[in-house]
């Protein structure tokens, strides 16, 4: 389709589902407002370049309204004008002269208008209104194309034994055997700003129609597909660079007429269908899915003999570009009478409005990254952006399903917290509930307790400091004392109250403010009345009494135990001040520890009138009761934790304030690591295998969400960005004779998808110097193979993936690896900035594309396809490791027979 009006930078041409209007006038002539009829005919302007197309388009030039568009073409029969166009984005007016005239092109600023009546020598337009439409001619006969592949030549592994593949195997696919046709799909626009993640299900568009009629009926066989993310304007596409928008991975979908896609919109974060989804997506493409929108395809002819769907995969990441996504000839993905397409995309937006064009090749220059960011953001290797691994941050509240205590003496030992951002929801969890609000520190100090730890701010009624150190160390929670000198707390609830226990002077005191007018007072260490709690009465002139409460009603007056420092009153609200000792003057007086009472549970009311009657108003809440900081703290720690890899919780993203902060929802926490053999992350202790412990990764990354730290505001919120991704298939007509349909499956070795690569230092396990002296992270994982190998395509992510490679072993071996093991393949991504990459757009230094392995005929340079049913699979992966990073994955997608 094309459009009238020259686009901005940001602009794509494809409008979102305009409002279509209809008009009749005079009966004569059909209005659509909403439609752009000029199909294929180049009706752009390039640089007000306007031209028209001799017998099939005239070029009008520039009106001031539709109306007068409209009446050029009507009063100028002898023009033979029967359709004609009209853009107010940019006042252009077009007659159309070759009477084909479609409704299928939308586009909100365009009004299109057809005669449906003849006038004299002049027809109706087929299919115009009433005009019946023109006799369906038989679809155009397969013809093979000489068209170059949309991205350049493609770099393939080459197996142990093949025969120089990269020379043998067709270099494009317009040299496949009986040769091939290709059309192009591109996705609804994708929009986003800084820091934002897009992963959505988008609607499925509608396959090119003159495919659509010539394989109905029919299989088609998809040999190959290319892809790219580009911004479509009148002068064509413009590819989109990978620093600017980064691909975490894709999924797709095609469907034929025999069968159907379903669209799932989750009710939220509880929805049960989301784990039924994610586990039969995840075991056959890996990545789970979208909790926003999701796709389904259903087979309506399960005894078909060609599948009547497929889906498309597999090299899906940052490398999809310019990798290779196509099989050996004779192999191919078969479907029956295809009809539409349906993508579900991560893009991850880390364009530098300031500093970055958004036409390739461009420098890439750091935007804002939050705390959590282990990308560098200067020198030679701030090559990308760290928000493209999915840093966690404090816009998402971890909650961890676990018990935490509080404690004033000793250490944690084993059920101490190792992550900063467990610590923050323990504080949360466990001192939070006290109405407190908390300021969050992480630092590693060895003159601190270990862990976490939260204090009373010295300056700051009120708040409590949590803090978490990652050092190794052997100082004691609450400064190594016996008994806390000096504890303090203070919550605001139906009345504020403030504790202070002072351990060695033996004193308590205790303040308490409400509304000055009437009575109010406070049950100490209970949650209901019930609870018999010692409490503190104040009546409407200021009097203080001392009472045992009992259930509904005012209990046993006792005997006073404090002394009266102050009685003030500021406006509404009157203070007193008592004090007593810490011990109780009878078993019904309460009695205050400072070791014990870090919370202390409370219950208040408010009365109606001066004198103690029932109350108005009553509540419960709770004070945290810690030591000043810089004097001691109080230690969180875990009780009875569960064993590493056991945790439970989930991830709540809580958004800003900021209009364009709009992601929301809670997400499950999935990842399971296995045991060796299956995966080394167990015994490693890799940070992703824990919900305590987890720091980054795609489960941080849903749709909407920003990477961004709260307190940090999303950017250049004034340039949206505005892009669609473009498949390119390459198919021919299926053969039963030759065609071998394939199918998906995937291993994975990490968690089973994602992992974090740790900046290695000497004596770090797993880590090692490369030949180069590069720090490198190494994993393996062993499992059980299924079908005979057709192409492999190991998923990684740049910048830190080095190698992956699988070896195949016969199932008595008792230990597979690669000394015992055949290997079967190993990639090794190249990266861009090498001089390796033959197309400029494509080519950001930094970013990688990953070289399949690829089995079939001798003739390619190929080895036949391998078997590996029920034999044991073992692979190696290798990562840089010279920086941390979140969410690198080590998943082998397979294309299998």
């Amino acid at each position: 389709m094309k459009t009238f009006a020259i686009v901005t930078a940001l602009a794509v041409c494809v409008a979102s589902s305009p409002v279509r209007q209809v008009v009749t006038d005079d009966n004569a002539w059909i209005v659509d407002a909403g439609v752009n009829a000029c199909g294929s005919l180049p009706c752009g302007c390039s640089a007000g370049d306007c031209k028209s197309v001799p017998g099939k388009l005239e070029y009008m030039g520039q009106m001031k309204n539709v109306q007068e568009c409209e009446a050029t073409c009507e009063q100028a029969p002898a023009k033979n004008c029967s359709i004609w166009l009209y853009s107010a984005g940019s006042s252009n007016c077009w007659w159309r002269l070759d009477g084909a005239w479609s409704t299928d092109d939308k586009q909100n600023d365009v009004t299109s208008g057809c005669r449906q009546h003849p006038s004299g020598s002049l027809a109706c337009v087929p299919g115009c209104g009433t005009c019946g439409a023109a006799p369906t001619a038989p679809p155009a006969p397969f013809k093979p194309t000489t068209a170059d592949n949309m991205n350049g030549k493609y770099i393939l592994s080459q197996t142990p034994h093949g025969v120089d593949t990269q020379n043998k195997f067709p270099p494009q696919y317009k040299d496949y055997p009986g040769g091939v046709e290709y059309f192009d799909v591109y996705s609804p626009p994708i929009t986003s700003y800084y820091s934002q993640v897009f992963w959505t299900g988008l609607d499925p568009v509608p396959l090119p129609k003159d495919i659509v009629a010539r394989y109905d009926g029919r299989g088609m066989a998809v040999v190959g597909f290319e892809c790219d993310q580009v911004r479509r304007t009148p002068e064509g596409d413009v590819s989109v660079p990978l620093d600017v928008a980064y691909n975490h991975h894709f999924e797709s979908n095609m469907a034929g007429k025999k069968s159907k896609l379903e669209r799932i919109q989750f009710d939220g974060p509880n929805d049960p269908r989301i784990a039924q989804y994610e586990e039969a997506h995840r075991m056959v493409n890996g990545h789970g899915i979208s909790h926003d929108v999701h796709y389904v395809v259903h087979d309506l002819a399960p005894e078909n003999d060609i599948p009547t769907s497929q889906s498309f995969g597999a090299a899906n990441g940052g490398e999809y570009r310019k990798s290779y996504h196509g099989y050996a000839p004779g192999y191919a993905q078969v479907i029956d009478s295809p009809t539409e397409f349906q993508l579900t995309p991560m893009q991850i937006d880390t364009w530098n409005r300031d500093h970055m064009s958004l036409t390739g090749p461009t420098k890439f220059v750091p935007g804002p990254v939050p705390r959590t960011s282990e990308a560098p953001i200067s020198g030679p290797d701030a090559l990308y952006s760290g928000l493209l691994e999915c840093p966690l941050t404090t816009r998402i509240r971890k909650v961890i399903e676990a018990d935490y205590a509080t404690q004033l003496r000793g250490t944690c030992g084993a059920d101490g917290i190792l992550t900063s951002a467990e610590c923050f929801a323990a504080a949360a969890k466990s001192v939070g509930q006290a109405g407190a609000r908390i300021e969050t520190i992480a630092v590693s100090n060895a003159s601190l307790p270990a862990g976490c730890t939260v204090a009373a701010h010295a300056t700051k009624p009120g708040v409590i400091v949590a803090v978490f150190n990652a050092a190794k160390s052997t100082v004691q929670c609450g400064g190594g004392v016996a008994t806390p000198t000096h504890t303090t707390g203070v919550t605001a609830n139906l009345v504020t109250v403030g504790v202070t226990i002072d351990s060695v002077k033996d004193l308590v005191t205790i303040s308490l403010t409400g509304p000055a007018n009437v009575w109010f007072g406070v049950g100490f260490n209970a949650s209901l009345m019930k609870n018999d709690p010692w409490a503190l009465i104040v009546d409407g002139t200021g009097a203080v009494s001392e009472r045992q409460l009992q259930d509904q009603n005012p209990g046993t007056l006792l005997k006073s135990s404090v002394t009266v420092l102050s009685k003030t009153v500021n406006g509404p609200n009157r203070t007193v001040v008592v004090t007593r000792p810490l011990a109780g003057l009878t078993p019904q007086h309460f009695t205050f520890d400072a070791t014990r009472d870090t919370v202390l549970n409370f219950i208040n009311a408010v009365g109606s009138g001066p004198t103690l009657a029932y109350h108005k108003d009553k509540a419960a809440s709770a004070v945290a009761v810690l030591p000043v900081r810089d004097s001691g703290s109080a230690c969180i720690c875990s009780v009875a934790p569960a064993p590493f890899g056991s945790g439970k919780g989930s991830f709540e993203y809580v958004p800003t304030n900021q209009s364009q902060d709009i992601g929301k929802g809670t997400i499950g926490f999935g990842n399971k690591c296995a045991p060796q053999p299956r995966t080394d992350l167990l015994e490693q202790h890799n940070p992703t295998c824990d919900v305590r412990t987890y720091t980054g990764g795609q489960t941080a990354c849903h749709h909407m969400f920003s990477l961004l730290d709260a307190d940090q505001e999303i950017p250049w919120v004034d340039q949206q960005l505005n892009y669609s991704l473009k498949f390119r298939f390459w198919v021919q007509p299926y053969n039963a004779s030759y065609h071998t349909t394939v199918k998906r499956q995937t291993w994975g070795i990490a968690s089973p998808v994602e992992y974090d690569v740790p900046k290695c230092e000497e004596g770090m396990e797993a880590c090692f110097r490369g030949s180069d002296g590069t720090w490198v992270h190494e994993i393996r994982g062993t499992y059980t193979g299924s079908g005979s190998l057709v192409a492999a395509h190991f998923h990684c992510h740049a910048p830190t993936c080095l190698s992956m490679a699988m070896y195949r072993c016969n199932s008595s071996v008792a230990v597979c690896n690669e000394t015992t093991g055949e290997l079967l393949c190993d990639e090794r991504p190249v990266y861009g900035g090498t001089g390796k990459v033959d197309n400029p757009n494509m080519d950001e230094p930094g970013y990688i594309l990953q070289p399949p392995c690829l089995w079939g005929s001798p003739e390619f340079g190929l080895e036949p396809p391998p078997l590996v049913e029920g034999y044991t699979l073992h692979t190696v992966k290798t990562s840089n490791a010279t920086y941390a990073h979140h969410g690198e994955m080590a998943w082998q997608q397979m294309l299998l027979i």
